[in-house]
């Protein structure tokens, strides 16, 4: 069995079922927010581009840390802007 058989043979409708269920664990959510964005780096490395500056690396690592904290604090931001509504 090839990695493409086992590509094609994942069981695609589990997973969508699991992300459309509305509340996937905080492990998940941070997994892909990271794996997301290792992929654009690894993307990057891969075409050869030159390092960032330091202050584009700054402000990707000042994203990436407010994307995670966001998915961990989102019950409660959720909370803060509906009272504020």
């Amino acid at each position: 069995m090839s990695i493409f058989d086992i590509f094609v043979e994942a069981h695609w409708d589990e997973l969508y079922a699991f992300f459309s269920k509305g509340n996937p664990p905080l492990l998940v959510v941070l997994l892909a927010i990271n794996t997301a964005v290792f992929i654009f780096f690894m993307v990057r490395r891969m075409r050869g581009k030159s390092a960032m500056r330091p202050e584009t690396a700054s402000t990707v690592q000042t994203i990436l840390l407010a994307a995670n904290m966001f998915a961990i604090f989102y019950e409660d931001i959720y909370r803060a802007i509906t009272r504020l509504m």
